[in-house]
């Protein structure tokens, strides 16, 4: 089916007794459009704590664990040094990885 076969030509829609009008109008008052500003602004903002909570309770879970893994990493046996560097890689190559992508977005 070839897509020039349905192009339209306005002209032929109209006639010299005909007229046509496009208007947009909006069905909220002024009220409830400052309302519902707000209410959006405020999900927003709780939305941007929630956030920034996750963010900082990853980052307290994570310091936990490479603190824990290069005190085990230290004083441990020779297998515990093995899974306590591989860890503590994850963590750091996460970190890199993490602050690299932030980098590039600016």
């Amino acid at each position: 089916m070839n897509t020039t076969d349905h192009k339209f030509d306005l002209n032929n829609f109209s006639g010299a007794d005909q007229k046509y009008t496009l208007s947009i109008s909006n069905t909220e008052s002024v009220e409830d459009g400052s309302a519902r500003r707000e209410l959006d602004a405020a999900a927003a903002a709780h939305q941007r704590k929630i956030q920034l909570a996750v963010v900082f309770f990853a980052l307290f879970v994570a310091s936990i664990i490479f603190i824990g893994c290069v005190v085990i990493f230290a004083t441990g046996s020779a297998d515990d040094k093995k899974w306590a560097a591989g860890i503590i890689t994850s963590i750091a190559s996460g970190l890199i990885g993490f602050l690299v992508g932030q980098g590039s977005k600016k």
